[in-house]
């Protein structure tokens, strides 16, 4: 089980990445830049900020094989316009001195989907201190952002405003990595799924179609909610997943349809 929380922000004041000028993405680029170098605390002080322009092909594909980095873009993104000028002005701040011989377990991504994807990512189930992880990040990014006059967008009713319409409000997703080998199979999973208010997706995420069992299971809720409310609703629903993923391996029968619609 791996468990990650990720949140995406714009700042305010900038296109969206769909019609943003290549002028733009290296403004943002270069700012963030700058403000992760005064970064302070222990744990993001002595990471490394790394554009895409500057690394290798090689580098470029482990990190993504790793989870550490965005895909290259693909026809979806380049039709968008979020693949525009690729790869300039793309970055990778990671908590981390060297990424050959360390895995980080906080970055920000830079001009992928959204101006900035904020994210922490370990193996095992500490969602708490995964959030906290985050949360902390956020507010040491946003501190150097108001020192240099800028700041995230954000709108009194709806919340924080992304490139995407389903993220914004909070725009966080607490995911973890379960295996669900048994339950995954069987006729009313994803109905089940969307009653606890979950989403799933492959291992690999959303563009993953090749079954392993091992799912990645998200809160599907993010606007008119709090995180604490949403972290909630996803340690609860993995949860039973979880319970019923065991029964059946017990040889009990489930009846997920059943499940769903009670």
């Amino acid at each position: 089980v791996s468990t990650r929380v990720r949140v995406a922000r714009s700042l305010d004041g900038v296109k969206f990445p769909t019609t943003m000028s290549r002028s733009d993405r290296r403004k943002v680029e270069r700012l963030i830049e700058e403000c992760t170098q005064q970064f302070h605390s222990p744990r993001l002080s002595n990471g490394i900020y790394i554009p895409v322009l500057a690394m290798t092909n090689d580098q470029n594909l482990d990190l993504i094989e790793r989870h550490l980095l965005f895909d290259n873009p693909n026809e979806w993104t380049i039709a968008s316009g979020l693949g525009r000028d690729w790869p300039d002005g793309r970055a990778l701040y990671a908590n981390v001195p060297d990424l050959r011989s360390r895995t980080p377990d906080f970055m920000i991504w830079v001009n992928e989907e959204d101006h900035l994807r904020i994210m922490c990512l370990r193996k095992g189930g500490d969602i708490q201190g995964v959030f906290t992880t985050v949360m902390n990040g956020i507010r040491e990014l946003e501190r150097e952002l108001t020192k240099r006059g800028w700041g995230f967008a954000y709108d009194s009713r709806l919340g924080y405003l992304t490139s995407c319409p389903t993220n914004v409000g909070t725009t966080m997703r607490a995911s973890v990595h379960v295996r669900l080998t048994e339950l995954g199979r069987l006729p009313g999973f994803f109905e089940l799924v969307q009653r606890l208010k979950l989403e799933v997706r492959g291992k690999y995420g959303e563009t993953d179609r090749h079954y392993t069992g091992v799912f990645d299971v998200s809160n599907a809720e993010r606007l008119g909610k709090s995180e604490v409310h949403l972290i909630n609703v996803m340690v609860e629903g993995v949860a039973k997943l979880i319970e019923l993923e065991r029964r059946l391996e017990a040889g009990e029968e489930v009846n997920i349809d059943e499940i769903a619609r009670g």
